[in-house]
């Protein structure tokens, strides 16, 4: 809902309309991230696996729509970082630049690097062990559960 506020606001206002397009609209890897990676990775299957009744149960289900909803995360992160830094922005509005070296008007391509990947994977890394080792040290997972309380209570 909020994303496509967003997108729909920034389509109202004149200065935002190319930008807005060339993210959405232009066929592009960043269109391409946006559409099937936020949006139908990231938004309509983890509800289809959340609501409808055959996964809804199931607790593969409930683990697999956590991860997409990760990877679409990432993919909205990767469209409005890097596709808003490779939109052409004009330097000077309204002003002709006749000799420029830095590519002036021209979509720009990036792969990251792989000191970059490895940064970003061990981010993800950190966290993990980080939230291994607090549920470990600190008490915050039930000791039983509450299913197991009543029926030894039934049966002793």
């Amino acid at each position: 809902y909020f994303v496509a506020v967003y997108h729909l606001t920034n389509l109202y206002f004149r200065n935002h309309q190319e930008a807005e397009q060339f993210i959405l609209f232009t066929g592009n890897i960043y269109s391409t991230l946006f559409w099937i990676g936020q949006v139908i990775v990231g938004g309509f299957i983890p509800l289809m696996l959340l609501f409808v009744e055959p996964f809804r149960r199931s607790r593969g289900s409930l683990l697999l729509a956590s991860f997409l909803v990760i990877l679409g995360g990432l993919a909205q992160l990767y469209v409005l970082i890097i596709g808003g830094q490779a939109y052409p922005m004009p330097l000077f509005p309204g002003m002709e630049i006749l000799s420029s070296g830095f590519y002036d008007g021209q979509i720009a391509q990036y792969v990251p690097s792989l000191p970059e990947a490895l940064l970003g994977i061990s981010g993800f890394a950190l966290t993990i062990v980080l939230t291994l080792v607090v549920l470990r040290v600190l008490p915050m997972l039930p000791q039983a559960l509450i299913d197991q309380k009543q029926t030894s209570a039934r049966h002793g």
